[in-house]
């Protein structure tokens, strides 16, 4: 967090108030469960959901800074609940370079501490302060939901198509995104109009980041992720630069050793996720991928200039530069 907001000051001191209120949140729990999750937020990555609730609530002329800082903790809490539950689906040893809490103690455990934490979040949304459109809550929370459900029951199943995949990756993460611009420009009483395109502006920054996401999967390092590269082929599930590899090999060239053949096996080991990456590079799958997230962003970018307020311009605009630049 502290390396990709340095040259943002103000939103940093806002990120800094709001991890010092999810530590708060937990000081009070167990001293087993309040270690586990202590490391969940020191290790918390770059706070994106709760910059975009900071960054919205500049739009209007609200004074309460509290309370976006509330909602932003309980759209992270969300987010790393999610993180949790996730690596406990793909068996997932590491993340951002550190053991996973499922690596740490098991399947149990980790479950009820993701668990734990969407209770606690749900508890700080109820709150006065912490008080958010529960109806637009809900249905995110449901989208979220219903997307991990679709990819755990189909987990291997890596011949689905884009419109599956792209249904899937809205309702994971481009939705929460989407909540958390719109969360902080209503707290903060924006007009209507802002308030229905930081939405939009969310939700496609989402995608675009969730499919970089899953390009860096493909031609990433180890080293600069702090995962290990091929994860998601390990587990099962198929992502845009597969799936763009598999649409550009011809019917003519899927016999052994093709792409589609390779994927089919009963089963994905190391050896043919190496095999499957090489060949969706040499298929273009990761420039194929690259162009539809740029799309996505295009979408954003038109919607950021459309905004009035030239503060929130200039963070959105600085925001989207660094995370088309990323590396991991």
């Amino acid at each position: 967090m502290e390396r990709f907001w340095r040259d943002e000051p103000l939103l940093k001191d806002d990120l800094v108030a709001v991890n010092k209120l999810l530590l708060e949140t937990i000081a009070t729990a167990h001293p087993f469960v309040r270690n586990l999750l202590e490391g969940q937020f020191k290790n918390s990555g770059k706070l994106l959901r709760p910059a975009l609730a900071m960054i919205g609530y500049r739009l209007g002329k609200s004074v309460h800074r509290q309370r976006v800082i509330k909602i932003a903790g309980v759209l992270e809490m969300v987010h790393l609940a999610s993180l949790i539950h996730d690596d406990i689906i793909d068996k997932a040893a590491l993340r951002r370079g550190l053991p996973t809490l499922y690596a740490q103690v098991g399947v149990k455990q980790a479950v009820l501490a993701g668990d734990y934490l969407l209770s606690k979040a749900m508890t700080l949304a109820n709150t006065q302060e912490g008080d958010l459109n529960t109806t637009a809550v809900a249905n995110t929370f449901s989208r979220l939901c219903e997307s991990e459900l679709s990819q755990d029951g189909s987990l291997g199943d890596f011949l689905i198509s884009k419109a599956t995949y792209l249904r899937r990756i809205g309702g994971k993460t481009a939705s929460l995104f989407a909540l958390s611009g719109y969360a902080g420009a209503a707290v903060s009483e924006a007009p209507r109009e802002a308030q229905y395109l930081i939405h939009r502006i969310g939700y496609n920054l989402g995608m675009a980041f969730q499919i970089q996401d899953d390009i860096l999967d493909y031609n990433g390092e180890k080293s600069r992720l702090g995962k290990e590269v091929g994860r998601d082929l390990l587990s099962g599930i198929p992502t845009l630069p597969l799936l763009e590899a598999l649409a550009a090999e011809k019917e003519t060239e899927r016999g052994e050793g093709s792409l589609h053949t390779l994927v089919g096996k009963s089963r994905m080991n190391k050896l043919r996720a190496k095999r499957a990456i090489a060949l969706t590079r040499h298929l273009g799958g990761i420039e194929r991928a690259e162009k539809i997230a740029r799309g996505y962003a295009e979408r954003a970018l038109n919607d950021i200039n459309r905004l009035s307020n030239s503060e929130v311009q200039g963070l959105l605009t600085r925001l989207f530069e660094r995370l088309s630049k990323r590396d991991y």
